[in-house]
């Protein structure tokens, strides 16, 4: 949280950004260890047969994004993540040991042990899963938004995608859907600055996630993603005009992962 928050943030909401914060980062650390053949912190070596198997992408540093955005979220809101979604996942409120259980492959995780560390899904908190292919979590979030509008109830639908999925063709039909229908449906670009290995900035035109939104219709705020009050904020009034039936809006929040791609 950077020295810039704005002084409107009450002191309770700052402390439980703060411990999701917390607890996102935890959650990280503890999956790393586990997915480097059980090494702990201290070089004391555990039992490799509860090591996490296969691939493992943190969100180390970006913990400001999903605890900020999802705040403000119920748990009869849906929401969408990406290959990276751990942090996205606990800060809708699933539960902490389940998901663990799943990165372990253990029959009692969320998805039985079989989904791994990008697939983890739980309902009843209206997470509709995190998913390895980039972009594919925007038009299911945009789909589920639509369910909503067609039953009148009264939630919304929250999808993160990277920037690297700016050039994916489901970011652009699900935009012009979205805003086709006047969705309630908040669009939150987690702008890490890289695509995988690559810069964004040397394969992508254009002024980015709000500049392609606004294209299309869709309201768009840029917020600084490594502030968890300016986050918060921002992603506060966006969801209250999508609340208010206005349809849908897009968040641009710059971040960074601390992290390697894998």
């Amino acid at each position: 949280m950077s020295g810039k928050s704005p002084p409107s943030v009450p002191l309770a909401t700052l402390l439980a950004l703060y411990r999701t914060m917390c607890r996102i980062r935890a959650f990280e650390d503890a999956a790393e260890v586990a997915s480097q053949g059980g090494v702990a912190a201290f070089g004391q070596k555990q039992d490799t047969s509860v090591a996490v198997r296969g691939p493992l992408h943190l969100s180390t540093g970006q913990e400001a994004v999903a605890a900020g955005v999802c705040a403000h979220l119920r748990p009869s809101d849906y929401l969408t993540s990406t290959h990276r979604g751990h942090g996205h996942t606990i800060a809708k409120g699933a539960d902490i040991a389940r998901m663990f259980q799943e990165l372990f492959g253990k029959a009692t995780g969320y998805c039985g042990g079989r989904g791994g560390s990008m697939h983890i899904a739980d309902f009843s908190v209206g997470m509709l899963g995190a998913n390895g292919v980039v972009a594919a979590g925007i038009p299911i979030a945009v789909g589920a938004a639509h369910s909503m509008a067609i039953q009148r109830r009264d939630a919304i639908a929250v999808t993160f995608f990277g920037d690297g999925a700016l050039n994916r063709g489901p970011f652009a039909e699900s935009l012009n859907w979205a805003a086709a229908f006047r969705l309630p449906v908040l669009f939150v670009c987690e702008d890490n600055q890289w695509s995988a290995t690559t810069r964004t900035s040397t394969m992508s035109a254009g002024d980015g996630a709000a500049a392609r939104a606004i294209g299309y219709g869709v309201p768009a705020v840029a917020v600084d993603g490594m502030d968890v009050a300016a986050v918060w904020q921002t992603a506060g009034e966006l969801i209250r005009q999508i609340r208010a039936g206005e349809g849908p809006r897009l968040l641009h929040a710059k971040t960074y992962r601390f992290k390697g791609h894998v």
